[in-house]
């Protein structure tokens, strides 16, 4: 078997024959205003209120808004730390806008202490394009620890909500796709539990709900939702990428190619999620539909390695080694460091009995730091092959 991400990889050996809490940052976390933040230096941060208005220039219509944000930090540490409201933010939008000073002045200007055991109040300033509509994240950076914090009231208030009553199915999912995003998986799981449970046939939760376990390691569960999920119910097209690039991960191939066929067959996929389904349809053994959509990439012009690194593994499965190579050195030009790649051209080369050349190609591996399965794999190979 030849590595062709995500199937789990096995030893080389066998690859050669075959209510609102205080919340902890960790790495990447994401939370919601009216939160309590537990920063890691002990400060407590808190968004309670965001404002947003045309800006109002007196030269006519403006092409910007004034966002007002306030926010409340306690200090809980034993340390004093010093804050600069014009540095230590910004708010992201499309794309990210950094702090100024209004006109009146009400936005915090200096930078402040906060010391231990007291409260201060921030007042943030930004300047926005009007033209950009998404939910703002304000980002505070302190330590070289960051926070994103989702400024919606809405959220705010279905969290409250959820605390009190089990959310309707479309709240549910709003918060829910927020809270998997933000890999707030305990909390998304205790909302979403209780919406499945009074709307078992919602796709949408269901398939927040395998999120959730997946993301838990409970692949058994993950995979009870997603059998869950009826393809036939799936008319939009952002949802049947969503279920597919799961099921593939969880190794529900049938499930991918069952809710992203019928939008490929009209010609509503994009590059990369018909490659997904070229992926999919080659673990369901359905090499020819594989075929046809990774000949249609290429004459298309195709600059995506992973495009090549399928079709790859594909020759090989076809016994057309001399090909499979070819393709993997493609995918490897295209990206120097793809590891499996080099991984599985080495494997071309041992069956071809070059050895030297298979050796080459999976020390070049461990050069790359890859993941831990494919270092393993690598080192095993080389191991079998040492003189």
């Amino acid at each position: 078997m030849i590595f062709c991400k995500p199937q789990t990889k096995a030893s080389v050996i066998i690859l050669l024959l075959l209510t609102l809490v205080a919340a902890s940052v960790t790495a990447e976390s994401t939370f919601l205003m009216g939160e309590d933040v537990v920063h890691p230096t002990g400060l407590v941060l808190s968004v309670n209120s965001i404002q947003r208005q045309p800006f109002a220039s007196g030269l006519g219509v403006s092409r910007q808004d004034e966002v007002f944000v306030n926010m409340t930090f306690v200090n809980t540490g034993a340390r004093t730390y010093r804050i600069d409201p014009l540095k230590d933010f910004s708010l992201e939008l499309d794309n990210n806008f950094q702090p100024t000073l209004d006109r009146e002045l009400k936005a915090t200007r200096d930078a402040f202490n906060v010391f231990p055991s007291t409260q201060s109040r921030v007042d943030l300033y930004f300047k926005v394009d009007s033209s950009q509509k998404s939910m703002p994240i304000l980002h505070f950076s302190l330590e070289d620890t960051g926070i994103r914090i989702l400024c919606d009231p809405e959220l705010q208030k279905l969290m409250q909500k959820s605390n009190e009553s089990t959310l309707r199915s479309d709240e549910a999912v709003k918060i829910g796709k927020a809270l998997v995003e933000g890999m707030r998986y305990s909390l998304a799981e205790s909302i979403l539990r209780r919406a499945v449970a009074a709307d078992p046939t919602n796709n949408q939760l269901l398939m927040l709900m395998a999120s959730v376990e997946d993301a838990n390691y409970n692949r058994d569960n993950a995979a009870h939702y997603l059998r869950m999920v009826n393809p036939a119910t799936i008319a939009d097209r952002a949802e049947a990428v969503t279920i597919a690039k799961l099921a593939v991960n969880l190794g529900f191939y049938d499930l991918a190619v069952s809710v992203l066929s019928p939008f490929e067959m009209v010609g509503r996929l994009e590059p990369g999620e018909r490659l997904l389904l070229a992926r999919a349809s080659y673990y369901e053994n359905d090499l020819a539909a594989a075929v046809r959509i990774l000949d249609a990439l290429i004459r298309e012009g195709s600059k995506d390695s992973m495009v090549y690194f399928t079709y790859a593994n594909l020759f090989d499965r076809q016994g057309n080694i001399e090909r499979a190579i070819e393709f993997w050195e493609k995918a490897i030009e295209l990206t120097p460091d793809h590891t499996e790649a080099h991984f599985n051209l080495g494997v071309g080369y041992y069956k071809q009995q070059q050895i030297d050349k298979a050796r080459s190609c999976w020390q070049k591996v461990l050069l790359l730091k890859p993941d831990s399965e494919t270092l393993r794999a690598a080192e095993e190979a080389l191991r079998s092959t040492d003189y």
